[in-house]
């Protein structure tokens, strides 16, 4: 079973705490005392959102998730990450399922390449994953932010899912 991260979209979602979860993955427009009580749960958090490069830095947050916008140039969004954050915080990137946009991300040397994987999408991300994972040691997930679906057979190493989804995950 890849490891979890729980994304926490507002207020209202709840912090689980579970083996299972490797670490919190929260928008950065959340309160800072919010963030301080994800914090607290001593696992990694990374946060998304516009606001999450200056975010990172000004409360020690763990790292930042890029979510590439397919129609524009994608290292040109990750590589100011990159800087901004430097390179001793972890940097997540997701991408639609494209060895085109896979191999452009992996480039940029991230932590861990995230392909987003939805009802109409699951069955090519897997064929991409495969490849993926074939021919990059950099770690692989899944984003199930748009819903959960069946990934028995998905080889990542981590899975994004929603907090309002977790009682319901399984693999």
């Amino acid at each position: 079973m890849p490891n979890i991260i729980l994304k926490i979209n507002n207020h209202s979602d709840k912090i689980y705490d579970s083996d299972n979860i490797c670490c919190y993955l929260a928008d950065a427009s959340l309160s800072v005392d919010y963030l301080s009580q994800i914090a607290s749960k001593g696992k990694m958090m990374l946060l998304f959102g516009d606001a999450a490069p200056d975010k990172c830095l000004s409360i020690g947050a763990s790292g930042v998730v890029v979510d590439v916008d397919s129609s524009l140039p994608v290292k040109k969004q990750i590589r100011p990450v990159r800087e901004k954050i430097g390179p001793q915080r972890a940097l997540g990137v997701v991408i639609a399922p494209s060895r085109h946009e896979a191999m452009l991300a992996a480039e940029t040397e991230p932590e861990f390449v995230c392909f987003r994987c939805d009802k109409t999408s699951i069955a090519k991300a897997k064929d991409i994953i495969t490849w993926y994972n074939e021919l990059f040691l950099i770690q692989s997930a899944a984003d199930l932010s748009s819903g959960l679906v069946d990934i028995s057979g998905l080889d990542v190493d981590f899975v994004i899912i929603n907090s309002h989804d977790f009682d319901n995950f399984s693999c």
